[in-house]
C-alpha cells in the first residue's frame, strides 16, 4: 500500500486530533490552557524501538493506554516489518520518516506529512535524516515483529 502524504490537511488534521482527544494533558481541562514549548518536552527512552529513539507523552501514557505525544528518531534509525496491536496516526514534524510495506517499498515524507497505520498492519519505517513526528494512539504503545 502506498500511502501519499496530505500536505494541505496535515496540520488542521493534527489539531482536530488533538481536539477530539478523550484524554487530557495534565492541566488540561475546560477552559484551562497548555502550552508545550519543545524544549520542555518530558522525554525519554522508548523501550519497544531501537537506542536512541525517544518519546515525549503529551496525553496519557504510551506504555499503558490511550496516549498522543511525539516520537524522535535520531539519524540512521531504521525499523524492520512491524506491527502495532492499536491503529497509529503521525504527522511528520521534522526530518524525513520513510514508510512503506517492507524497506524496498518505503517511500519518503517530509514535514506536515500524514501517516495512517492501521493495528495489525505490517509495515517498516527508516529515518535517513532523523525525524520527530507527533502521534496518537487509542490503545498502548507497542511494536511487535512481523511473524513473531
Amino acid at each position: 500500500m502506498n500511502i501519499q502524504p496530505f500536505r494541505s490537511v496535515a496540520l488542521p488534521l493534527a489539531a482536530t486530533l488533538c481536539a477530539l482527544a478523550p484524554a487530557h494533558a495534565p492541566g488540561e481541562g475546560r477552559g484551562r490552557e497548555v502550552a508545550l514549548a519543545a524544549d520542555k518536552l518530558p522525554w525519554e527512552d522508548l523501550a519497544a524501538k531501537g537506542a536512541g529513539v525517544l518519546v515525549a507523552d503529551v496525553q496519557g501514557q504510551h506504555a499503558q493506554g490511550p496516549w498522543h505525544g511525539f516520537v524522535k528518531f535520531p539519524v540512521g534509525s531504521k525499523s524492520g516489518v512491524h506491527t502495532h496491536s492499536s491503529d497509529l496516526r503521525l504527522v511528520v514534524v521534522s526530518g524525513t520518516f520513510r514508510f512503506g510495506s517492507d524497506p524496498e517499498h518505503e517511500q519518503p515524507y517530509g514535514p506536515g506529512s500524514y501517516v495512517f497505520v492501521p493495528g495489525g498492519h505490517p509495515h517498516s519505517n527508516s529515518q535517513p535524516d532523523g525525524a520527530v513526528v507527533y502521534v496518537e494512539q487509542p490503545g498502548k504503545y507497542d511494536n511487535h515483529l512481523a511473524g513473531k
